[in-house]
């Protein structure tokens, strides 16, 4: 039996599902979390929905926050998606360990273990691999759901300019624009739709970018930013920007989550691998597009981060 026949087996057997993503999610997360959550629906069982983030007021007019449970209780069976290492499931990490039956689907290499049955698949992102199970288990996604994991699919990719775009990406991408992906909304929300709050912060982060080694850029969000322009720390999705800058080829955003823990995201360029650089640092993710969360002061963190970035780059 291969592997998604056992998901697929573990599926069906389940009256009651939990599904959970990482926390400080980007739209893959969202995308994979509400797809497979909409689709297990369709199939009549029972399913709660867990991240441990607050979805911000722009994403929410594509992923409703209702729609999320806060406290899990007994399942048949758990999932989480679009997350490489089971801690990043933040609070719900030690409830979601202790489950007999746990499935982990994702597109991160490597097996994290935090789950009895794991799949990753090489997409661009988790969105696909969760489109290929529902086509494996004999169906086709509703509208709605192809508007979830379209969204995923070109959040993660960043409107098809990652490296990790290939032909399979485009075929899945069409799948889903034939099943009756809304791709003029999800481009409106996704690419279009920021706050003047957030493009004042982002201001910010240029004007404090420091360059290192005439290709390393490096900025910083404390707190005290996010208290002054009213944003949480879900709004920050613009590292992509600052490979944008000429000559660029790594960059990392550093910001601090809380006391002394710090959250850096890393960004690069073709030919450069930021996951060897945040799994360096106790984190990971794709080449092209990686994180990690570490202890200490923003200062202290940025020495770690660049010393870190000049050892593995």
């Amino acid at each position: 039996m291969t592997k998604f026949e056992q998901v697929i087996s573990q599926i069906n057997a389940a009256k009651t599902i939990a599904v959970f993503s990482h926390m400080n999610y980007d739209n893959d997360a969202l995308g994979s979390l509400y797809g497979l959550t909409e689709y297990l629906k369709t199939k009549g069982k029972k399913v709660e929905t867990f991240l441990d983030s607050k979805i911000t007021d722009v994403d929410a007019k594509l992923f409703d926050p209702k729609l999320l449970s806060d406290q899990p209780k007994n399942y048949d069976l758990v999932i989480m998606v679009d997350c490489a290492n089971g801690t990043r499931l933040g609070k719900y990490f030690d409830f979601f360990k202790l489950q007999k039956n746990s499935i982990r689907l994702d597109h991160h290499s490597g097996i994290s273990k935090d789950a009895k049955l794991e799949i990753t698949m090489p997409y661009s992102s988790a969105c696909e691999v969760i489109l290929e199970l529902i086509e494996k288990m004999g169906d086709k996604p509703t509208k709605k759901i192809a508007t979830y994991l379209y969204a995923g699919l070109a959040s993660d990719t960043v409107s098809f300019q990652a490296e990790s775009v290939t032909t399979r990406t485009f075929e899945n991408a069409y799948k889903l624009a034939n099943y009756g992906a809304d791709i003029s909304f999800v481009n409106q929300i996704l690419f279009k739709t920021k706050s003047l709050a957030l493009h004042k912060l982002k201001n910010l982060v240029f004007d404090r970018i420091k360059i290192y080694d005439n290709d390393i850029a490096i900025s910083f969000i404390s707190q005290k930013d996010l208290k002054k322009y009213g944003l949480s720390f879900n709004n920050l999705n613009f590292t992509d920007e600052l490979t944008g800058i000429d000559q660029i080829n790594i960059a990392c955003l550093i910001k601090e989550k809380g006391s002394n823990k710090i959250n850096c995201s890393f960004r690069c360029k073709k030919g450069f691998n930021v996951a060897k650089i945040a799994t360096a640092l106790g984190g990971g993710g794709h080449k092209e597009a990686a994180a990690c969360i570490l202890n200490g002061s923003l200062k202290s963190v940025k020495q770690k981060v660049l010393k870190t970035i000049r050892e593995e780059r």
